[in-house]
């Protein structure tokens, strides 16, 4: 009798230790992503490869299997403070260095010290928003905004560039290039609030509808890729503008009284952020 509690004993062990690891592996598997993306981009350069295409892919990887391990994460109970941390180190390289590394040596190397300017600006910022989310998540349990554009999809920005192919070239194209990085880079330290859609997923009341968005979802990506990829992210982008706009300037110069969240100390459930 003793000898099976202790077998059980052990076995909940066994299940708690592997739970708490699964979600550190596929972090693990995107900071490869972002490492390989890194040394892919560095092989182009040196000539010993031919496109910056595969270099974008792992970055993609690294940013599905990034919004994975949370996932699992908190479907298993498994958080802790040392996910959370090895997360966003691995976010920085993933999201940060490797998009950075990938657009000076696809666009702005050639720009000399503005296309180090531009690759360094992304990764501060990067560096900076990543930060404040783990300030902001310590003091808010509620995830249904995003303060600031998350690394992620501004990484996802910089990817599109070398995925979709295009015939522009030269020193007006490059320094669109430059503006268009500088602008993610902003976005990502701004105040503006983007929506998480980390609510959705507490909602378990319509489980079929959310299965099929997914599938959708993937549906299209598959059919039509770069394409499809491209659409959903400008269309992410001009969302989240466009309700800072329309929605929360408005109603702070309607009702002065009504607070503000990403410029003030208040919180509530229905405007709350990380």
């Amino acid at each position: 009798m003793i000898e099976e509690i202790s077998k059980v004993r052990d076995f909940k062990k066994l299940r708690r230790t592997g739970v708490f690891l699964l979600p550190s592996i596929l972090t693990s598997l995107a900071l490869f992503s972002g490492f390989f993306s890194i040394m892919h981009t560095i092989r182009v350069m040196a000539g010993q490869e031919s496109s910056f295409w595969l270099s974008g892919i792992a970055i993609l990887i690294a940013a599905f299997l990034d919004g994975m391990d949370g996932r699992i994460a908190r479907l298993m109970n498994a958080e802790s403070e040392f996910g959370f941390q090895f997360d966003s180190i691995a976010d920085v390289v993933s999201f940060g260095v490797a998009p950075a590394v990938l657009v000076y040596a696809g666009f702005l190397n050639h720009l000399g010290r503005l296309g180090w300017f531009g690759a360094f600006l992304f990764v501060a910022c990067a560096s900076i928003r990543l930060a404040r989310f783990n300030v902001i998540s310590a003091q808010s349990s509620e995830k249904k905004y995003f303060k600031g554009l998350s690394s992620p999809v501004a990484a996802g920005g910089i990817t599109l560039l070398v995925l979709i192919e295009h015939s522009l070239s030269g020193r007006v194209f490059e320094l669109l290039v430059l503006g268009y990085t500088v602008f993610l880079a902003v976005l990502m330290v701004s105040n503006v609030r983007f929506r998480s859609f980390k609510k959705i997923e507490r909602k378990k009341s319509k489980p079929v509808r959310s299965l099929m968005i997914l599938t959708l979802i993937l549906a299209l990506v598959v059919s039509f890729q770069e394409v499809a990829l491209a659409v959903f992210f400008l269309t992410y982008l001009f969302w989240g503008l466009t309700e800072e706009v329309l929605l929360f300037r408005r109603r702070r110069r309607s009702d002065p009284s009504v607070p503000f969240v990403p410029f003030g100390d208040r919180l509530d459930d229905e405007d709350s952020i990380v």
